[in-house]
């Protein structure tokens, strides 16, 4: 018997998923083509056209984030995205492999500042996080990886 496995009276269910992946270099040119892409893969998986909406946002934010700032100093490199359809989520992840950068490591923006007193930076992520039930972040093998889970219920 396999070590772990569902048997028979188990409480352990069988999680079926799909996972594809793709990738584009890492310039605006990507933008419309990954968006596509990561669209039909959610509508494909189920998911409400608001929560297509929300994952839509959500990668666009996070690819724009790479295409700026990932291959600052270094010549551009690609965005890759992965998608795992599971029975009561999505996950997505957006990689590449620019400067290590974790953007869940970021102070959350003090939105009640006066818009002058605000420093640049960080509504996106805090966008992301209100978009997604779940927000991860992991460096492996040189690549940045953000990790986006959307249910496929609210």
């Amino acid at each position: 018997m396999i070590s772990g496995a569902p048997t028979a009276g188990s409480a352990r269910l069988l999680e079926v998923v799909f996972v594809k992946g793709e990738s584009w270099p890492a310039d605006l040119a990507s933008l419309p083509p990954i968006q596509a892409y990561v669209e039909i893969l959610a509508a494909g998986a189920g998911l409400p056209r608001k929560r297509v909406v929300q994952v839509a946002i959500a990668v666009e934010e996070a690819v724009m984030n790479i295409i700026n700032h990932a291959y600052a100093d270094t010549p551009k490199g690609e965005i890759a995205i992965e998608f795992e359809d599971h029975p009561l989520r999505v996950v997505i992840r957006v990689i590449d492999t620019g400067i290590p950068f974790d953007p869940l490591g970021e102070p959350e923006p003090n939105i009640g500042l006066d818009l002058m007193e605000r420093p640049i930076g960080g509504l996106g992520v805090a966008m992301i996080r209100n978009l997604m039930d779940g927000v991860t972040y992991e460096r492996s093998e040189n690549r940045n990886i953000l990790g986006l889970v959307i249910n496929k219920t609210e």
